[in-house]
């Protein structure tokens, strides 16, 4: 949760070098991504309260994220058809439109249908500015560069939660919420008509990951999942669960600023040591945070509970970075299409299903059981996906060091075989 002059297969330069838009288009992407996810942000907490406020239970409560994040991947999962109907520019200046205009129409109603009506036309704009954005990052970036301009990208979209995540909350239950939803609309628009300035003609193009693929991208992906769906859980139900506005904010700020933090350190680690060496501990981090925060909404331990979404957001904002880093580079940079696709697919699909899930559980558990299970529940899974994926790397490398390697000279070619030069291609 990027910018491009060019089809993704062609994306660098003959000469290798970055794309021809340099660093003035990056400087506009992530000037729009953070006008963009100022409204996102600022109305991730906000809603379930204004929702509950309307008389919601805690499922209905989550389902506000749950519809959002839905619809959000409904149409990333369109993302082959949109690449080729719509240039990258077009995507990012509707999705700003779509995710901000619809904002103060929730002060029409608290009910919790028209507030799911409005939230799924927002979860599509933000599918559209999220892909096209992350594609875009890709195809501007060189290879040693891409996990610090990843990393920069994160950032843009991450920073609002400084103030938006946080002081939503804040400012709805002390001035209001009319503010709150005017203020975010003002920024997204003003989001899309800065994106006039991107590229022009600027496409992506979407090939489907087969089965070789998923099998090296599948650890990244569920990895990331499972720390996007405790984040998720955590904006959706912690404000809620507080009802306290000062210390739902702080608790907030302070997963905030560790998201950020965290990824532009995952940034310099990635462009240093090579990408995936974060992705475990992350998630023990995401885990940690959220038996933390379960502890301390049972003792009412405020120190606790920063520590705890401290560690959250730590750990959700590592995996972010290498996770998307990873991703495309194992389906290759001329792909950077579907690499983005995909990860937004189970960034936006973690949070929802975070959110929904803990819902369901908040009921008969209660907020710190539902915490504490949760973190249990993914501390087990990352286990189990961190375990297959150690047996399938030594069942491979079995595998190649089993293989015999046989030299043939060339036999047409006219080139030795011990030569090092590379025989010609024929065509027919």
């Amino acid at each position: 949760m990027t910018t491009r002059t060019g089809p993704v297969e062609d994306r660098n330069s003959a000469a290798g070098g970055a794309p021809a838009a340099g660093r003035g288009a990056f400087a506009v992407l992530l000037a729009v991504t953070f006008l963009a996810f100022v409204d996102y942000a600022a109305l991730l907490s906000v809603v379930p309260i204004w929702s509950a406020a309307g008389g919601a239970s805690g499922i209905a409560v989550g389902t506000t994220t749950g519809a959002m994040m839905a619809a959000t991947v409904a149409t990333q999962l369109a993302a082959p058809w949109l690449f080729r109907m719509l240039t990258l520019r077009t995507m990012i200046m509707t999705g700003a439109v779509l995710l901000g205009a619809p904002t103060p129409l929730y002060l029409l109603s608290a009910d919790i249908t028209p507030v799911l009506a409005i939230t799924v036309v927002r979860g599509m704009g933000l599918a559209l500015v999220v892909i096209a954005g992350a594609t875009l990052v890709a195809d501007l970036s060189t290879g040693r560069e891409l996990a610090s301009r990843a990393s920069l990208f994160g950032v843009a979209a991450a920073l609002p939660n400084l103030g938006a995540l946080a002081g939503g909350v804040w400012i709805a239950r002390t001035w209001g919420f009319p503010i709150v939803f005017w203020g975010s609309t003002l920024a997204c628009l003003t989001g899309a008509v800065l994106a006039v300035l991107l590229p022009r003609g600027s496409r992506a193009h979407f090939r489907p990951a087969g089965p070789a693929d998923a099998g090296r991208i599948a650890a990244p992906i569920a990895l990331f999942a499972l720390t996007a769906g405790s984040f998720g859980a955590v904006t959706t139900f912690l404000p809620v669960a507080l009802p306290d506005a000062d210390t739902a904010s702080w608790a907030l700020l302070a997963a905030s600023i560790a998201l950020v933090v965290a990824r532009l350190g995952a940034g310099v680690t990635g462009d240093r040591f090579g990408a995936g060496r974060l992705l475990t501990v992350s998630v023990v981090s995401a885990a940690g945070g959220l038996a933390l925060a379960a502890v301390a909404l049972a003792t009412a331990h405020h120190a606790l509970l920063l520590a705890g979404t401290t560690l959250l957001g730590a750990g959700f904002g590592a995996c972010q970075n290498d996770s998307f880093v990873l991703i495309v580079q194992r389906l290759g940079a001329a792909r950077s299409g579907t690499a983005s696709t995909l990860w937004n697919i189970a960034y936006d699909g973690g949070l929802g299903i975070g959110a929904v899930a803990l819902g369901w559980f908040v009921g008969s558990a209660g907020y710190s059981g539902a915490f504490l299970g949760m973190g249990v529940a993914i501390a087990l899974v990352s286990a189990t996906v961190a375990m297959i994926g150690r047996r399938r790397r030594r069942h491979s490398g079995r595998g190649a060091s089993a293989a015999p390697v046989r030299h043939r000279p060339a036999r047409s070619s006219g080139i030795r075989a011990d030569s090092g030069e590379q025989p010609r291609t024929r065509t027919r």
